[in-house]
């Protein structure tokens, strides 16, 4: 099966960076891990696409990168159609950092379920190497967008709510207890096996960050907080925009359309995680007036009592110093594992840069838990 021609419009502003060598580089990770071979080049990337979706190994097909983010390998693949048209594809191969923190039996379990409800993209294909899903017209969501346009806050919470409203799987052996743990405890081991865990700069040494997330665990888990379905990594680059039209100055009368996206790290979480990755920005561009707004249709989504946007409020800012703390121990083991697997060289100096600015926010917004604490 030959796909030739050119692709149709990609609009890279719905996607993430373009190619780097982080991708190279994860994409070894995802070998050693799932023991496949993919050598460098193209053709390893295309046999593993094939597989993803189901087309002969001798088959033609046509790929283009769309993103280089900081896990996994993200492809605009073209395939022929069952009424022989051409279809578009959008193929994410897993990386070695993705799937440490995700069990086989769950991974694609809440894509499907979005997939079915379209509050995602639609599903085609998930194996244990990578997920299809068809191809979405639009684009990724800013943070701007959530501090500023009153219209795509408003579409959000409500997706948001739905989704935060539907139940976990029974693949998930317990549906109260956080997945954000067994992450931060599973990348503090994988540091901790690592010949290069010296590498971590002063002041961020792994007994440093493991002996922080044992004070968030103990902190955050006396507040009982609420464990819902999540998302897992809600930044709003992680929310699609489908359309962009508006026709109503109520802002709750207007339908944007509005999909999650990168789901694979969804399961039972902690709502307020969730929320705080969603209005994650820096303080001077953080709105308080349209984090109220989103609450308010959140709460009225969910059909729940507007009294509850108060505590909700409270989790979300509670949990933002978790939010840093774990970009933080997800940096810092790149920065300890990347000579391991033969990595970037070239990027240390930009690992350790994000290493180094997720830590200073985290240990900036640590005082935030204690001046909650006392009023909940």
């Amino acid at each position: 099966m030959e796909l030739g021609g050119k692709l149709h419009a990609i609009h890279p502003s719905a996607y993430r960076a373009s190619k780097s060598s982080a991708v190279r580089w994860t994409r070894r990770m995802g070998a050693r891990r799932s023991s496949r071979s993919l050598a460098k080049g193209s053709e390893s990337n295309a046999d593993v696409i094939r597989k993803v979706i189901g087309l002969q190994q001798d088959a033609k097909l046509t790929a283009v990168e769309l993103s280089a983010g900081f896990c996994n390998q993200v492809m605009l693949v073209k395939r022929i159609a069952y009424d022989g048209g051409e279809e578009a594809l959008v193929v994410k191969l897993y990386s070695n950092l993705a799937l440490l923190r995700t069990e086989q039996r769950q991974r694609g379990l809440v894509d499907k379920k979005l997939s079915d409800l379209n509050m995602g993209s639609q599903l085609v294909a998930s194996t244990d190497e990578g997920i299809a899903h068809r191809y979405l017209e639009g684009r990724i969501l800013t943070e701007e967008d959530m501090h500023t346009r009153a219209d795509i806050c408003a579409a959000t919470a409500r997706l948001v709510a739905k989704f935060h409203l539907l139940e976990v799987p029974p693949q998930f052996d317990d549906a109260t207890s956080p997945l954000l743990w067994k992450w931060l405890n599973r990348m503090l081991d994988e540091m901790r096996v690592s010949s290069n865990v010296d590498s971590l700069p002063a002041g961020i040494e792994l007994p440093v960050l493991r002996r922080e997330v044992e004070v968030m665990a103990n902190t955050i888990e006396k507040l009982g907080f609420s464990v819902v379905l999540s998302h897992g990594d809600l930044k709003p680059s992680n929310v699609m925009l489908l359309g962009d039209n508006r026709v109503d100055d109520d802002v709750r009368l207007i339908d944007l359309d509005v999909r999650l996206i990168d789901l694979e790290l969804a399961g039972p979480n902690y709502r307020g995680f969730d929320l705080a990755k969603l209005f994650r920005i820096d303080p001077y561009r953080f709105s308080e007036e349209r984090f109220s707004e989103f609450l308010s249709v959140y709460c009225e989504t969910a059909k729940v009592d507007e009294s509850l946007a108060k505590e909700i409020e409270k989790e979300t800012k509670v949990c933002l110093p978790l939010v840093h703390l774990e970009a933080a121990v997800f940096f810092a083991l790149v920065v300890a594992m990347g000579q391991d697997f033969g990595g970037p060289s070239s990027d240390k100096a930009r690992w350790e840069a994000l290493l180094r600015d997720r830590w200073a926010k985290y240990m900036a917004s640590k005082a935030t838990i204690d001046v909650f604490r006392d009023v909940m």
